[in-house]
């Protein structure tokens, strides 16, 4: 997966915490009980691009929420950056 990602963000090449990064990541996931491995990916892109992001105290308390399982609720985070990045595309 690293190696996809480097293809993908050659800068992140010379990050030495990265390999370190996305096994926590990795990880995590699996603590959440993610099944779907695009999720997975798509969690792994996202602390690649935003280190510990699934720390963060707003987005640890979504992830955790219960009534819904954490993988839908990231598939949601998702969505909603999805459109606020249109969003801002389309005013500029």
């Amino acid at each position: 997966m690293r190696g996809d990602i480097v293809r993908d963000y050659p800068a992140l090449a010379d990050d030495p915490t990265l390999r370190e990064r996305l096994n926590a990541a990795f990880a995590r996931t699996k603590e959440l009980g993610f099944e779907r491995d695009a999720l997975v990916v798509d969690f792994l892109y996202m602390e690649a691009s935003d280190p510990g992001f699934y720390n963060a105290p707003s987005v640890a308390a979504w992830l955790n929420k219960p009534g819904v399982p954490a993988e839908q609720r990231f598939e949601m985070l998702l969505q909603v950056a999805q459109k606020k990045q249109q969003e801002m595309k389309e005013n500029h």
